[in-house]
């Protein structure tokens, strides 16, 4: 039965807390199916003239409220989600960073691994950009099958990826990016018909970081000795490779 018979009912002497609650849920499922809150409004005072008024102005007011903010958050899971992955994407990755930094005072410091992927663009040259995509699908699912709950996998863009390790050691830290270049040797969605990607790995870890840019500095300078020692495999980087002021990259 639709949500809008639903109410139509229980404004006819359900009570108010049961008008309340069907019209809260008409307003969310408007919401999440897309549709402008003047439809909404129009449907709501078409019961007007069948329901008391206490009622339907009840039920208008709360199904505008939960439409506002089921809207809301709509939008900004949006504003932080990569839509093909469903991943955090960039700006989700530098607040997570950002946050985990600054607890490390009071804690133990995060260590971070960026993952760039080989031979990406001949995916693309050779199957097209839908088997790019599916490839890139594949890529998330085998970063976070090679995390625990608490840590954050993004994508940056384009093939770059990223993963967020709060309270976590060099050692664990390596130990967790080696889990991923063994698994992406075998992992079939890595595959199109006629070419395959493997990843580079950058790990970083720092026991005092003072600013996210440090972190991401080393991390890209253990990616790229990795890149020009010719990929799949990964690099631990050095305490000598953070830099202050470093911005964090932008797409390559």
């Amino acid at each position: 039965m639709a949500l809008a018979q639903v109410l139509f009912q229980r404004m006819g002497g359900s009570g108010l807390p049961a008008v309340r609650e069907a019209a809260a849920a008409l307003g969310v499922l408007r919401a999440q199916q897309g549709h402008a809150v003047t439809g909404l409004v129009e449907q709501l005072l078409a019961l007007r003239g069948v329901a008391e008024e206490a009622a339907a102005d009840v039920a208008t007011l709360a199904a505008i409220e939960a439409y506002v903010d089921e809207l809301t958050a709509i939008l900004q899971q949006q504003a932080t989600r990569d839509p093909l992955t469903g991943l955090p994407n960039r700006a989700a990755f530098t607040e997570a960073l950002r946050h985990e930094v600054d607890a490390a005072a009071r804690g133990t410091a995060p260590a971070l691994l960026l993952v760039d992927l080989d031979a990406f663009k001949a995916v693309n040259d050779t199957d097209g950009h839908l088997a790019g995509d599916a490839v890139l699908v594949a890529v998330a699912e085998v970063l976070t099958g090679a995390v625990r709950k608490g840590d954050v996998v993004a994508r940056l863009g384009g093939d770059e990826f990223a993963i967020v390790l709060p309270r976590t050691g060099r050692r664990r830290a390596t130990g967790v990016a080696r889990r991923i270049v063994d698994a992406s040797r075998t992992a079939p969605g890595l595959a199109s018909e006629h070419a395959r990607v493997t990843f580079s790995l950058g790990v970083a870890w720092l026991r005092d970081p003072v600013d996210p840019a440090e972190l991401i500095a080393v991390a890209d300078a253990a990616l790229y000795r990795v890149k020009d020692a010719g990929g799949d495999d990964l690099g631990v980087g050095r305490t000598s490779d953070r830099a202050i002021d470093v911005p964090i990259p932008e797409q390559r």
